[in-house]
C-alpha cells in the first residue's frame, strides 16, 4: 500500500490498495487521519519515528493497521524523502507491506527456540547426572565405558521416540519394545511377555521411565531372568483411576526358579535410585523394587496428567 506525506506524518495521498483494505477514502486519511486505523497501542511509535524521519533519513515502523472489518494486521511502514534540487525535502513516499505471517512465525521461532534451549540445558544435566553417577559406581575405566556407552544408548533412542512424538504419540508398550529390543536376544513373545493397552504417556515422563526401563532391563540381562534359558520375564500394565485422575500402573516381574533372592548392597545402584528415588521426585510416581526368590519385582505406578501446569507436555 503506498502513501505521501509531507510536514513529517500529515498524509497527502493513499494508494487504492490502502482505501480497500482500510476502508478509509483518500480524504479520510488526508493529514493525520491515516492514524485513526493504527492501533491504539502503536499509535505513539508511529508518532515517535516521524519525529525520528528526518534525520535518520528515512520513516521506519512496525504497524498494526485495521482493515475495513475490524482485524488487525501488522504492516511493516517506510518511507523515503524526495528533495528539490536545492536538497530540501519536498515530500515523503513511503509503503506499508502486510508482515503478519512473517510476525507469527518468528514469535513461533521464538518459542521453538527457548523450548529447544530448555530441553537441550535438560539433556545436558541428564548427561552430566548419568556420568556421575557412572563414575561414583564403576569399578574400573572399561566399567565405566562400557556402562555410561550403554545408558547413553538408551536415552538416544528415547530422544528419538520424543523427535516424532507430535505426530506419533509415545506409548507405554513402544518404549518397552524399543527398549527390551535393544537388549538383541529377540525374545519379546517368548521368554518376554508384554501385556497391556496401548497407554500414551507424557513426553515428560518418557526420558526417566525409559532409562529406569533400560536399566531393569540390563539388570535382567546380566542377572535376572533373561540371564538364563530358565527365565521368564513378564511386563503387565493398565490404567486405573485414583482421586479422579488417571494413573498408569505397571508391574515388572521377573521369574527365574533356580536364583535365590539378591543380598542387599551397602551402596545403590544408579538403576535403584532412578527406580526409587527419581521417578518419585521428578514424575510423582510411587515404585516398589523388591528382590525375592526366583526372581526381582518392580511396580511402578505414574499419574498421566500434569502435576503441575508448568510440566512438559
Amino acid at each position: 500500500m503506498i502513501w505521501r506525506a509531507i510536514d513529517a506524518g500529515s498524509w497527502t495521498w493513499a494508494s487504492p490498495q490502502w482505501q480497500r483494505y482500510t476502508g478509509q477514502t483518500c480524504q479520510d486519511s488526508e493529514d493525520w487521519g491515516w492514524l485513526d486505523v493504527v492501533h491504539p497501542e502503536d499509535r505513539g511509535v508511529a508518532r515517535c519515528s516521524w519525529q525520528q524521519a528526518h534525520a535518520q533519513g528515512e520513516f521506519h515502523a512496525d504497524l498494526r493497521l485495521r482493515s475495513g472489518s475490524g482485524d488487525y494486521k501488522w504492516f511493516q511502514t517506510r518511507g523515503k524523502p524526495v528533495f528539490d534540487p536545492n536538497g530540501q525535502v519536498i515530500e515523503w513516499i513511503g509503503t506499508s507491506t502486510d508482515v503478519d505471517d512473517l510476525r507469527r512465525l518468528q514469535a513461533e521461532q521464538k518459542v521453538l527456540v527457548a523450548e529447544l534451549q530448555h530441553r537441550t540445558r535438560n539433556l545436558i544435566a541428564v548427561v552430566h547426572s548419568i556420568c556421575a553417577q557412572t563414575l561414583q559406581r564403576a569399578s574400573s575405566l572399561d566399567d565405566f565405558r562400557d556402562r555410561f556407552e550403554d545408558r547413553l544408548s538408551a536415552l538416544s533412542r528415547v530422544q528419538g521416540l520424543l523427535s516424532t512424538s507430535e505426530h506419533d504419540p509415545i506409548t507405554i508398550r513402544r518404549l518397552l519394545e524399543i527398549e527390551l529390543s535393544a537388549l538383541g536376544d529377540g525374545e519379546i513373545g517368548s521368554k518376554i511377555v508384554l501385556d497391556g493397552p496401548d497407554t500414551i504417556i507424557r513426553n515428560s515422563t518418557a526420558q526417566t521411565l525409559a532409562l529406569a526401563v533400560h536399566e531393569l532391563s540390563t539388570n535382567a540381562l546380566k542377572y535376572g531372568a533373561l540371564s538364563s534359558s530358565a527365565g521368564r520375564l513378564d511386563v503387565t500394565w493398565h490404567e486405573e483411576e485414583r482421586d479422579g485422575a488417571p494413573w498408569l500402573s505397571l508391574l515388572w516381574r521377573e521369574t527365574a526358579p533356580s536364583r535365590p533372592p539378591a543380598a542387599p548392597q551397602q551402596k545403590r545402584g544408579y538403576g535403584r535410585i532412578l527406580i526409587e528415588q527419581a521417578l518419585p521426585l521428578q514424575l510423582g510416581a510411587r515404585t516398589d523394587l523388591s528382590f525375592k526368590e526366583g526372581g526381582l519385582s518392580c511396580l511402578i505406578d505414574l499419574p498421566l496428567k500434569l502435576a503441575h501446569e508448568s510440566d512438559l507436555s
